[in-house]
C-alpha cells in the first residue's frame, strides 16, 4: 500500500513538474506573436490566463493576438476583460473601441462611474476609504477609552472621518467594474444572436444583436437568458454563444 501511494506521488509530482511555468508559457506566446504565429500564440495566451492570476496586460495581448487572428468578437472580450482588472488602461480602452467600429458596435455612452475612474484609480480610491474609515474608528474608540468627554471636536473630526471613510468605500463598491459588470455578458456567435418576446423559438423578434454586443443578463430559464439590451429593450435568448464578462469561478 505504502509503495503504491509513493508511485502516485512521484507520478502526480512529475506531471506538474512536467508542466511548463506560466511565466514560460506567456514569454513563448509573446515570441509565437512576434513571429506572426497567431493561432499557436492564442492558444499559449489562453492557457497562461488559465493558469496564473488575472493581469489586464494579458488579456490586452491575448485580444491583440485574436485581433490579428481575425477573431474579433473573441478579442472584444478581452480587451473588456482587461479594463475589468484595470479601467485605465488606454491600450485596452483604444483597441476596444477600434475592434467595435469594426464589429459594428455604436460606442457607448459615458456613465457617471467612467467619470470618476477616469480621474482616481480605483485603488487609490479604495485605499483612501479604508484609511479615513480606519482612522476615524480609531480617534473614536481612543476618545471613548481615556473617556475624553469633554473633546467634543476631536469626537466630531472622529465621526467625520469615519462617515467619509465609509461614503469613499460605497463609492469605490459603486464604481468597481468587478461589481458592475458581474451581470454583463457579450454575444459572440458570429452570426449575432436574436432577442425574442418569450423563451421559445418560433416567438415574435424584438432585436437582432451583432457580435461583440454586450447584454445585461437578468435571469435565466434553462437554455434560455432574460435580459437588457442596448437601448433599454428586455427579452430572451439563447444561452449559446453568450459569454460572460467576468468568468464564472
Amino acid at each position: 500500500m505504502k509503495n503504491s501511494l509513493l508511485f502516485y506521488s512521484l507520478f502526480a509530482t512529475g506531471l506538474l513538474l512536467s508542466q511548463p511555468a506560466p511565466a514560460d508559457v506567456l514569454a513563448d506566446a509573446r515570441a509565437r506573436y512576434a513571429e506572426g504565429e497567431y493561432q499557436q500564440a492564442a492558444k499559449l495566451f489562453e492557457q497562461a490566463i488559465e493558469t496564473a492570476p488575472p493581469q489586464a496586460a494579458v488579456f490586452f495581448e491575448f485580444g491583440r493576438c485574436l485581433r490579428q487572428a481575425g477573431q474579433d468578437g473573441r478579442a472584444a472580450l478581452n480587451f473588456q476583460r482587461s479594463l475589468v482588472l484595470d479601467p485605465r488602461f488606454a491600450p485596452a480602452a483604444v483597441a476596444l473601441a477600434e475592434t467595435n467600429t469594426d464589429l459594428g458596435i455604436p460606442k457607448p455612452a459615458a456613465t457617471w462611474r467612467d467619470r470618476v475612474l477616469e480621474h482616481v484609480p480605483m485603488d487609490t480610491l479604495t485605499l483612501t476609504g479604508a484609511v479615513l474609515f480606519w482612522v476615524g474608528a480609531f480617534m473614536i474608540t481612543l476618545l471613548f477609552l481615556l473617556r475624553a468627554a469633554r473633546r467634543k471636536g476631536l469626537y466630531a473630526l472622529g465621526m467625520i472621518c469615519l462617515a467619509a471613510g465609509i461614503a469613499v468605500l460605497a463609492l469605490a463598491w459603486l464604481c468597481d467594474p468587478r461589481i458592475t459588470d458581474r451581470n454583463t455578458a457579450m454575444v459572440l456567435t458570429n452570426s449575432g444572436a436574436s432577442v425574442l418576446n418569450s423563451p421559445a423559438e418560433q416567438s415574435e423578434k424584438i432585436a437582432s444583436l451583432r457580435e461583440g454586443t454586450q447584454v445585461q443578463i437578468l435571469s435565466q430559464r434553462g437554455r434560455w437568458f432574460y435580459g437588457q439590451v442596448p437601448g433599454g429593450a428586455r427579452g430572451w435568448f439563447l444561452t449559446e454563444g453568450i459569454v460572460p464578462i467576468i468568468p464564472p469561478v
